[in-house]
């Protein structure tokens, strides 16, 4: 095992994850898979994360990345060949992903659990409530099913949207190559399409079908198997790296040294608290000292998360 490579601690059928996996594909790496628990608890994540229990998440030795925005500027940073942003396309590419997962994303897991709710565990649809504090429903099933027709319309908006961008630009969202954009709107679209196929309504759309299948062609890069307990050794043997951050701006009300809370805001509201050992203007680095693994850093985008005094 070598400490600075990639581990990504996911579950085979989590949109977000595949979000990931598929920038892997896109950049060509090698990484290591520890496939965690879909619903809490999650002892062996929450170590490396003091609390964060979203999926996916990205260990490199001591460094625990949470959040794919976090996640996605760290791959970029690391290996910068190919970029998930083609010249001139940032701006762009990061409101289409703000727009897709959670708009898109919201519509689709909607959907999904509109017509076939009933066919998840009551443990998943209890965790799920809790996780989202009574979004989307409450994951009551029977009321999901009551927004059905106005998903579906929601969908094949936005659907249409999808299209005309196609339409307009080369084989994938924002022109020739694969983009931050692409993986945005696909992870949502591969969800639909994986739990609901000809019912999903993506047959309507034929540049978007053709889109998705260039996508998958993507692939994953190359996996290896990681077992939980080596990741947390990998952790345990490791230092975090140094950050990289401007941290000397007297604007921010945040400094390092600081001890504050770090939380979601739109759901899955478990903070984790830390001292500031980075902040920059789009995100924050804590380190917190663990029991089982020792000292790691945590790191976080700002933009979708709330930082508090602890």
């Amino acid at each position: 095992m070598v400490e600075n490579e990639v581990i990504l601690h996911h579950y085979p059928r989590s949109p977000f994850a595949e979000k990931i996996r598929t920038a892997f594909g896109i950049k060509g790496l090698h990484w290591r898979s520890v496939v965690q628990p879909r619903m809490a608890p999650k002892p062996d994540l929450t170590a490396l994360t003091g609390g964060y229990r979203r999926i996916p998440v990205m260990q490199i030795g001591a460094d625990v990345f949470c959040d794919t925005r976090c996640i996605l500027r760290e791959l970029e940073h690391r290996f910068p060949t190919p970029s998930l942003y083609p010249a001139g396309t940032t701006g762009t590419a990061n409101m289409i992903a703000a727009w897709a997962d959670r708009e898109l994303f919201a519509a689709s897991l909607g959907l999904v659990f509109g017509l076939h709710g009933d066919r998840f565990p009551p443990e998943l649809h209890a965790d799920r409530a809790h996780f989202t504090a009574g979004r989307f429903d409450g994951w009551n099933s029977a009321r999901m099913r009551t927004r059905i027709s106005d998903l579906r319309l929601q969908i094949a908006i936005q659907c249409d949207w999808i299209e005309q961008t196609l339409s307009h630009n080369g084989g994938f969202m924002l022109g020739d190559a694969p983009s931050l954009a692409d993986l945005a709107v696909y992870h949502p679209l591969w969800y639909l399409r994986g739990n609901l196929d000809a019912d999903s309504g993506l047959g309507d759309f034929s540049r978007v079908l053709a889109w998705m299948a260039r996508m998958d062609a993507i692939g994953h890069g190359t996996m290896q198997e990681l077992a939980p307990e080596e990741a947390l050794t990998i952790a345990r043997g490791a230092a975090p790296a140094a950050i990289p951050r401007d941290t000397n701006d007297a604007a921010n009300p945040w400094q390092p040294g600081m001890r504050v809370t770090v939380t979601p805001d739109d759901w899955g509201f478990d903070p984790v608290e830390g001292e500031i050992v980075g902040i920059g203007a789009d995100a924050i680095e804590l380190r917190r000292n663990d029991p089982v693994i020792g000292s790691v850093a945590v790191h976080f985008p700002l933009q979708g998360f709330e930082v508090k005094a602890a």
